[in-house]
């Protein structure tokens, strides 16, 4: 691997969506905590006004009560601006707080046009943002299946820019990021290269899962295939070390402090999503970052994908999901 350093040096132009909720105060928390001071960022903070309520665009009976609706919908936009304004404020300065150029942050107030997570995904496709930046309510899974959610839509829908989800307030200084023999890991190390050098000390830990390559129902039809699954992952393993050392020779390329970073392969895992989870919870990491698979978005609604399962359960963690 090459590192690609003019890359990481330029400014990192970020898009976070704000509601107004403790769930997108969250988010803002976040990036002032893991960018801090000097940063090389400009961030914008995107909030979408709430539509009209369809009662106050009914024509009415009679002039009189036309006139009424329409005042009380001039009141109710008027009062979605000033709420809108307070909350970026609030979100503003949080921000310069944690030591944010007040200069580099942009409040953005827009009207709806199709919907909340279509309009932020409108926005991506414009291509002018490095990363979107979203809160994450904490509904259940089925909540999540049955009705959906903002951040849940983004993430199905997003095509390219990489998207940090947070969930809860974090203080775990502790960086968790994936690996695999996908060619989208080099995507990876390299937006995790940018946010640790902009970041500053962070303890890093690299992870490669080895999945079971033989199911053991398969096993048991014929004994063969246990020495074959043997021989299959030795090589596997071997490959995955390499792999784990080629990752940290790349951090380090980037300036990543060598002493601060550990590797580690988890083989035998029943499953590739809650081994990164367990071991996010059990080690204490604030943040995970993880790649996304090119799979259509048909297999990712009906089966899921290991960057969804992951984001619908971690809690206190900000999950960054690369495409």
């Amino acid at each position: 691997m090459t590192t690609d350093k003019g890359a990481t040096d330029m400014e990192k132009h970020i898009l976070v969506g704000i509601d107004g909720s403790q769930a997108s105060m969250a988010a803002v928390g976040y990036l002032g905590f893991v960018l801090g001071k000097n940063a090389r960022v400009k961030i914008d903070l995107l909030h979408i006004l709430p539509g009209i309520p369809p009662l106050f665009l009914e024509p009415g009976e009679n002039m009189a009560e036309l006139m009424l609706l329409q005042d009380f919908a001039g009141r109710v936009e008027e009062e979605n601006r000033n709420k809108a304004a307070s909350m970026m404020e609030e979100a503003k300065g949080i921000l310069t707080m944690a030591g944010i150029d007040p200069a580099k942050i942009q409040p953005l107030i827009k009207e709806r046009s199709f919907g909340v997570a279509r309009d932020i995904l409108e926005m991506e496709h414009k291509g002018t943002y490095d990363v979107m930046v979203l809160g994450r309510h904490g509904m259940s899974a089925v909540e999540q299946f049955v009705m959906g959610s903002v951040t849940h839509k983004v993430l199905q829908h997003a095509s390219g820019v990489p998207l940090c989800v947070v969930h809860g307030k974090i203080e775990a200084r502790k960086f968790l990021v994936t690996v695999d023999s996908c060619e989208n890991s080099k995507r990876v190390l390299d937006k995790a290269g940018w946010l640790l050098g902009e970041a500053g000390p962070m303890e890093v830990m690299i992870l490669h899962v080895v999945s079971p390559q033989i199911a053991k129902e398969m096993a048991s039809m014929w004994t063969g295939l246990i020495e074959m699954e043997a021989t299959i992952e030795k090589r596997l393993i071997d490959d995955a070390q390499d792999m784990l050392s080629q990752a940290k020779t790349y951090l380090t390329e980037m300036d990543v402090p060598a002493f601060g970073i550990k590797t580690r392969l988890e083989t035998r895992a029943a499953g590739v999503a809650q081994t990164i989870l367990k071991e996010a919870r059990e080690g204490g990491y604030g943040s995970v970052m993880i790649g996304r698979r090119g799979i259509s978005r048909t297999k990712r609604f009906l089966f899921g994908s290991v960057s969804n399962k992951i984001v619908q359960e971690a809690r206190d963690m900000a999950v960054w999901i690369i495409s």
